[in-house]
């Protein structure tokens, strides 16, 4: 297949699904009882994924993608273009994991467990040889602000391109430039001084070695 074929053929996929979400949305302003579980069929294991890219390893994963979805019905009229409803999920994801961090930093000795006592949560599509390595990343990652974990985990975790993490992180692109430099500086000072042996490896990397 040429160039010019895959490209045909990935837009007719982005315009198909853009027109799937649009019925999907109708049926949810209309009142169809079916529509609810179409929309957590379509896009359930996705928001599952961003939460635990943002989150790591959490026991709560299960309540925060009941929130996710039960903000979604309740403010479905409010998504002004039905055709982008990936992204506006995406969003509000990523609004109900930055509530979560937020609420921990100012009431962590109540939500603090042992690493031994938190139950398994694997991101899905993660190589089982890559999980240690993700597990120890987001070990330090917990100690960064809300808005730099964020950054971090959308731009290098889920991948994201910097407009759409800033468009996900529902800002400028230039201030989630600010949030990545700072989320970087943080990220690496505190790889340092608390799992050199991750911050060793960081520098080795194309990314991290000029930083």
């Amino acid at each position: 297949m040429s160039a010019l074929d895959r490209e045909s053929v990935g837009r007719l996929a982005v315009e198909e699904r853009a027109a799937d979400d649009a019925a999907l949305v109708e049926s949810l302003r209309s009142g169809d009882r079916d529509a609810p579980a179409a929309l957590f069929d379509a896009y359930g294991k996705y928001v599952e994924r961003l939460l635990v890219r943002v989150l790591g390893s959490d026991p709560d994963i299960e309540d925060l993608l009941h929130d996710v979805f039960a903000e979604a019905f309740a403010n479905i009229a409010q998504l002004r273009d039905p055709a982008r409803l990936k992204g506006w999920l995406t969003r509000m994801t990523v609004f109900v994991a930055r509530a979560a961090i937020r609420r921990r930093r100012r009431h962590r000795w109540l939500v603090f467990l042992p690493a031994e006592e938190l139950p398994p949560q694997q991101a899905p599509s993660t190589p089982p040889e890559a999980q240690d390595l993700l597990e120890r990343v987001f070990a330090v990652l917990r100690g960064l602000r809300p808005n730099h974990r964020v950054a971090f985990s959308l731009r290098y975790i889920e991948g994201l391109t910097l407009p759409e993490a800033a468009e996900a992180s529902g800002v400028s692109l230039a201030t989630f430039k600010r949030w990545l430099r700072a989320s970087d500086r943080a990220f690496l000072v505190r790889a340092k001084r608390t799992d050199h042996g991750l911050y060793e490896e960081l520098l080795e990397t194309p990314r991290w070695r000029a930083t």
